[in-house]
């Protein structure tokens, strides 16, 4: 029997471990979790390794029916969730019994959630990933009436929590750090941002009343998660898991790792203000993240 049976799926219901690597070559997308951070806590929250699928959901108003007992974690997002009308601390473990219904509501604030079960998602992989990356046709779009399987794993069945100090806020403006490929384009720091209807997990492209002046495009290479491209129309775009594997455009920077996830959980609209950062601290912090969560993620 099926662990879980989608009722209703949110608009975007994915699939996502870590993400695939080392296929770039192949001209294949990384995938894995856009808000890695919460992604890294439903399953820490269980004793999961970081790499054991989750579900990411996108603007909620999804709808789950548990097909035994089955314990389960819910970070990221606020989607209003509840138990047969009960309701569910985002940010902990709990358990959903046979039959019983997890319903979410659309977010409070934020625009994805990242839910985890003990054990991992059970899927399909394709190239050692479980991930979904709709662009390859790699993996699904979830529906209603899929069901899901997951790795028979014991749990102690205890509830927990993510410490407060490690729950973010999702404000309607963010900042974000960026290690600068040159001095060529200052205006970026100067310039304020919104995050534009059009972004999606490919990038996320960044609106402004004033456009940046347009710069040559490079020879295509390779681009790295967080690359920040200005293409012609001088509105830049950030680069995330989905991203094309190389491009052209001119390229100003790269948003540190560490900062992505709060972009992960901006909605159109929300206001981008971007600041340099130092090389070291952003790897300083990447090292740091990586070691908590005892994985090369």
């Amino acid at each position: 029997m099926s662990a879980l049976l989608i009722e209703r799926a949110s608009p975007m219901m994915l699939v996502q471990d870590l993400g695939r690597f080392g296929v770039a070559h192949h001209g294949l997308s990384q995938g894995g979790p856009l808000d890695l951070h919460a992604h890294c806590w439903a399953n820490k929250l269980l004793n999961n390794p970081p790499n054991c699928a989750t579900l990411e959901i996108t603007f909620g108003n999804a709808e789950l029916i548990a097909g035994q007992d089955i314990w389960l974690a819910l970070c990221g997002a606020d989607m209003h969730a509840t138990i047969d009308g009960q309701n569910v601390q985002v940010w902990s473990s709990f358990l959903l019994r046979k039959n019983q219904s997890l319903k979410l509501s659309y977010p409070r604030e934020g625009l994805r959630s990242y839910l985890a079960t003990a054990g991992g998602f059970d899927t399909p992989a394709t190239l050692q990933s479980q991930s979904a990356v709709l662009r390859n046709d790699i993996g699904k779009q979830l529906i209603d009436g899929d069901k899901l399987n997951t790795h028979d794993r014991p749990f102690d069945g205890s509830v927990t929590h993510t410490p407060a100090c490690y729950v973010p806020d999702y404000p309607n403006h963010i900042e974000l750090r960026m290690i600068s490929y040159g001095k060529e384009h200052t205006e970026i720091f100067q310039t304020n941002f919104t995050v534009s209807q059009r972004s999606d997990r490919m990038g996320v492209i960044l609106d402004a009343e004033s456009p940046l002046p347009p710069l040559p495009g490079i020879t295509s290479e390779a681009l790295p998660i967080g690359t920040v491209q200005l293409p012609p129309d001088g509105k830049p775009i950030i680069l995330l898991n989905d991203r094309q594997t190389q491009g052209g455009y001119y390229k100003l920077g790269c948003i540190m790792r560490c900062d992505l996830p709060k972009l992960a959980q901006a909605p159109p609209g929300t206001q981008i203000r971007i600041r340099e950062v130092d090389l070291d601290t952003a790897r300083r912090e990447w090292i740091e993240f990586c070691r908590f969560f005892q994985s090369s993620v």
